[in-house]
């Protein structure tokens, strides 16, 4: 049994030429998989025999686009597990990393598709506690008391169920004004971050089982409202003003989705870099991210 094992684990090694783990990318809304080629290059220029899964859901770029927008995201997840499920190279195992809506994208396949399982998560700029707001409106309207109203109206329809439907955004739409009607009408959300009275304890499993969680969020985020959201953080409920960090909600304190016990161990861990919504610093990333958790 010992030399077996050495065996196994010399043709993991000489499988993927690095010695490191496979790497699973996905974008972010309204993109495609070539809009994260960036992301492929920042990992191999670290890690040059590194294999790497780009996620694209269709057949090409354009479908992979529009797919982002308008498959809802159970679909999304459901389509990658399947191309994961069939690559032996991640067989027994994979790091990823998701940007913006990919990040939480991401962690959804981690918590719905368990395996092949992941082993360290990176989040860049995701909506991990959900959105509430426009992107980027207050920079183009100069105005609150707009995008406020903007805001309210979208929320009056965002958990109608062929709305929720229709679009992926609206699949992470937290009304912390209406948060009955959020656990009721929200078709994700809800469901991976195990806010719902009945809880998953296989989510719980899955992220507190992480080698690592590593969560990015833009100083200057305009497009995640709010911002905090990117460190699981969000509203105080009743209001949309006051911001509060993960460690003050009930997801934290009495632990639904595992995130105090790998915060409690060391292997929780918050970035905030400069800049807006796809800055993404790719020097950085190389020495703060993927040397120390992806190699």
């Amino acid at each position: 049994m010992k030399f077996r094992s050495i065996v196994l684990v010399l043709l993991n090694f000489l499988r993927d030429g690095s010695g490191s783990l496979p790497v699973v990318t996905w974008h972010g809304v309204n993109n495609n998989a070539a809009g994260n080629e960036d992301v492929v290059r920042a990992l191999k220029d670290v890690i040059p025999d590194l294999h790497v899964v780009n996620v694209m859901i269709g057949e090409n770029n354009e479908v992979d686009k529009w797919n982002s927008v308008l498959m809802t995201a159970a679909n999304q997840v459901e389509y990658v597990c399947r191309v994961i499920k069939g690559d032996p190279l991640l067989a027994n195992g994979y790091n990823a990393v998701g940007v913006s809506q990919g990040g939480l994208m991401i962690r959804g396949l981690a918590q719905r598709c368990p395996d092949p399982p992941m082993k360290t998560l990176v989040t860049y700029g995701a909506p991990s506690n959900g959105i509430f707001g426009v992107p980027d409106c207050l920079s183009a309207t100069e105005s609150y008391a707009l995008c406020e109203l903007v805001r309210q109206i979208l929320a009056a329809a965002a958990y109608d169920p062929d709305l929720q439907d229709m679009v992926a955004p609206a699949q992470y739409w937290r009304d912390p004004l209406n948060h009955t009607n959020f656990i009721e009408g929200s078709h994700f959300l809800a469901d991976i971050n195990n806010m719902k009275e009945e809880k998953n304890p296989e989510y719980k499993e899955i992220i507190s089982n992480l080698d690592n969680f590593v969560m990015i969020k833009w100083e200057n985020d305009e497009t995640i409202i709010p911002r905090e959201s990117s460190h699981f953080g969000f509203y105080v409920l009743g209001q949309d003003d006051i911001t509060e960090p993960l460690e003050a909600t009930k997801m934290y304190t009495e632990d639904w989705l595992g995130l105090r016990v790998l915060n409690e161990s060391g292997r929780l861990h918050a970035f905030t870099i400069p800049g807006g919504h796809m800055d993404m610093h790719f020097s950085w990333f190389k020495e703060t991210v993927v040397k120390p958790f992806l190699v």
